[in-house]
């Protein structure tokens, strides 16, 4: 049976998507503070994938992150679930009001979601994962952005293959939340 998560909420439907996951030794709580504070610039990896993506590499904790290139923090579940988003046209806009976001109002070229989830599997064991969802909207969006998906995904899932394992080396250090 599949849970009600957030990113389902928000966009049920997309046009492209990622998904990765990883097993954490530490209970849930743990899991979910160390993702939604993960310091990017602990791998060079992503910190060298930004800087030739053209991202900003100066605040790479990552609500900072998601702060400097235009994210909105949308909604969160603790400790099963965290989702940021964006919208676009021309450019990443923030979202002001979800429900516009969920009915289109604002006639966006592109719609995205991005989350973190974490289930407990057992007492000091959690499942993390992040996918991330486009929705593209309008037809040419589904043409630009397919072009730019085939070059960068192998990219993106490296930087979300590293920022798992940061998570991973976190929150098995932390001590339990009990």
């Amino acid at each position: 049976m599949k849970r009600n998560t957030l990113i389902e909420k928000y966009l049920p439907q997309y046009t492209f998507n990622e998904f990765h996951e990883l097993a954490v030794n530490c209970p849930i709580e743990n899991a979910y503070h160390a993702a939604i504070k993960v310091d990017l610039s602990k791998s060079k990896t992503i910190t060298f994938l930004f800087k030739i993506r053209g991202l900003p590499t100066k605040r790479l904790q990552l609500q900072n992150f998601i702060e400097d290139i235009g994210f909105t923090n949308l909604e969160e579940n603790y400790p099963h679930e965290s989702l940021v988003g964006f919208w676009a046209r021309l450019k990443i806009e923030k979202i002001t009001n979800y429900e516009d976001f969920s009915n289109n109002s604002i006639s966006p070229w592109l719609k995205a979601v991005w989350n973190f989830q974490f289930e407990a599997l057992e007492r000091d064991k959690t499942k993390v994962s992040t996918e991330t969802r486009v929705l593209c909207v309008a037809p040419i969006a589904k043409l630009t952005f397919g072009l730019y998906w085939s070059f960068i995904k192998p990219f993106s899932g490296i930087i979300r293959k590293e920022m798992l394992k940061i998570v991973k080396e976190d929150s098995e250090s932390m001590k339990p939340n009990r």
